[in-house]
């Protein structure tokens, strides 16, 4: 009996699609803890505070900026990008550069309790601390910026060095004041995307279909044996595994609200004292929702106010202007 594996070479073309490194982020977000495995499930959890600054002051707007600036490699089409470096190259100039700067940000929502700060910081997160790369973003199949598109927030892919299988991680992020609330919401979206249903009804096959066709790696060979993988019709189909990748932002109390009132490993000790018990939580909903099976990356974002962030990444890609002074 023949045994169907995964070309040798499609990890390292995978690893080659990588846009940045754990070094890229660590300037604004701290570490707790990072790849902790939950007992009693495949889940893997991942806790990152937002830093202090030299004044001990948490930098949620710098990170907010940082942000803004990965709104390309995020939303834009890889082959769009190819085609501004090229112009680039050939004339010197970065105009077709700030294009594609100006159309990433006109996909943005500017509605008050947008997510979509969060699912960008997922992105990252995913990349640059897993190193697994983007292969569908769901931000140029939007048809009007201020309605959100309703299926995954992402899909990131490599190979399993262990079972050879094609790993295809479904992003979901949550930004909610309360944690509990935001790991609920997160397990109940992600959890059709990953228990077994097939047929017709399977809510995983318009975003299958869709990545399907606006697969863009910039790597034809790629592309042509990632089409195999997500064809039902194909047997290479059985070598796909789903996984996920979850973002957990919430409000936290253990920040300081005045410069050098606080320092780092003061709030990074308060955040992980409560900690386990969000863990606790997280096992219960992702057993209850029958996910225990699936291998999970789940990162915890703790911040002074999910708000301040949104209204802050708003505000650098411009959807939303700051607020202004009051007159004198």
């Amino acid at each position: 009996m023949t045994t169907t594996t995964l070309s040798p070479g499609l990890k390292e073309a995978f690893d080659k699609l990588v846009r940045g490194t754990p070094e890229d982020i660590k300037a604004y977000l701290t570490n707790i803890e990072t790849s902790l495995p939950l007992a009693g499930t495949k889940a893997n959890i991942h806790c990152h505070t937002i830093a202090l600054d030299g004044q001990k002051f948490p930098r949620i707007k710098d990170l907010a900026k940082f942000l803004s600036f990965k709104i390309i490699d995020y939303s834009i089409p890889r082959k769009e990008i190819d085609r501004a470096k090229e112009h680039l190259t050939k004339t010197g100039s970065a105009a077709k550069v700030a294009e594609l700067q100006k159309k990433a940000a006109s996909l943005f929502s500017s509605l008050e309790k947008s997510g979509e700060g969060g699912e960008l910081l997922l992105y990252l997160l995913v990349e640059y601390f897993l190193q697994l790369p983007q292969v569908m973003c769901k931000m140029p199949l939007k048809t009007n910026s201020e309605v959100h598109y309703h299926g995954i927030d992402g899909i990131h892919a490599s190979v399993d060095k262990d079972t050879n299988n094609l790993a295809l991680y479904w992003g979901e992020s949550k930004l909610y004041k309360d944690v509990n609330a935001a790991i609920s919401a997160c397990i109940s979206s992600i959890q059709p995307f990953l228990v077994p249903k097939g047929g017709s009804g399977d809510p995983r096959e318009r975003d299958l279909q869709l990545m399907r066709d606006n697969l863009d790696l910039s790597d034809p060979a790629l592309e042509t044996a990632l089409f195999k993988y997500l064809d039902p019709d194909d047997p290479m189909y059985k070598k796909l595994e789903y996984r996920g990748a979850c973002l957990i932002g919430f409000d936290h109390k253990a920040y300081p609200n005045t410069p050098n009132s606080k320092t780092e490993e003061v709030v990074c000790a308060e955040i992980k004292t409560g900690l386990a018990d969000q863990i606790a939580f997280l096992k219960e909903q992702a057993i209850s929702a029958s996910l225990a099976s699936f291998s999970l990356e789940v990162f915890f974002v703790p911040f002074p106010s999910v708000q301040e962030f949104r209204d802050a990444f708003a505000e650098e890609i411009g959807t939303r202007e700051p607020p202004r002074s009051p007159s004198k």
